[in-house]
């Protein structure tokens, strides 16, 4: 083939080269191959990373916090790929957004990690190895200069980003907690404002008529 984006079919032919582990032809679709959630989930504010399996498979993302999450496949780039990836739509219509990278460069070798952010309106239920991003395989005219970056040969989450986020004790839902205090708090100034002009603006006429 050329160059272009890799079709179900071409992707099952090349997994040998795609893939070290965890591919499952099942998850080969159109012109796309769905990632699975892996065995590591790290959310804001907590002290670890937690841990799942079959015997404890899920994981709630609260609204407003972030998230690591890992893939079930470890990735193997070709220096001649590149790989572009998102989350799957199901995922994006509860509100899950990616806010880290949104490709994979030429030689990459590892698990690769998503930083998500739950922007819905209510938690986000992740089960494990359920298909959860997707990643669409580019090949290239040329060979181009193989990824060297600290995310090589990662088959866990990267311990600094895990501390990065470890200490974030605000979340936007807690900011939004705050923000319905105030308006709540506003709206019960508002109405004794209200009141009070209500019944200034009654002893004046009162005042005019009597008068």
């Amino acid at each position: 083939m050329g160059t272009g984006f890799l079709t179900a079919e071409e992707i099952k032919a090349e997994k040998t080269s795609l893939f070290k582990e965890g591919f499952d032809p099942k998850q080969a679709k159109y012109a796309s191959y769905d990632l699975r959630l892996g065995d590591e989930v790290y959310i804001s504010g907590e002290d670890y990373p937690r841990k799942l399996s079959y015997d404890w498979p899920f994981v709630s993302i609260p609204r407003g916090q972030f998230a690591l999450l890992i893939t079930r496949e470890y990735i193997t780039m070709p220096d001649n790929y590149m790989g572009l990836i998102s989350i799957r739509l199901g995922k994006k219509l509860q509100g899950l957004m990616n806010v880290s990278g949104f490709h994979v460069d030429p030689g990459f070798d590892g698990k690769l990690v998503f930083s998500v952010f739950n922007a819905g309106p209510a938690d986000v239920q992740l089960r494990y190895e359920d298909p959860t991003f997707m990643i669409f395989f580019y090949k290239l005219s040329k060979q181009a200069k193989s990824y060297e970056g600290e995310r090589d040969k990662q088959e866990h989450l990267p311990l600094p980003v895990v501390t990065s986020l470890k200490g974030t004790s605000a979340s936007l839902s807690d900011v939004d907690q705050r923000v319905q205090k105030l308006e709540t708090t506003g709206k019960v100034y508002w109405a004794l404002l209200i009141a009070l002009v209500g019944a200034l603006i009654a002893l004046f006429v009162k005042g005019l008529i009597g008068g």
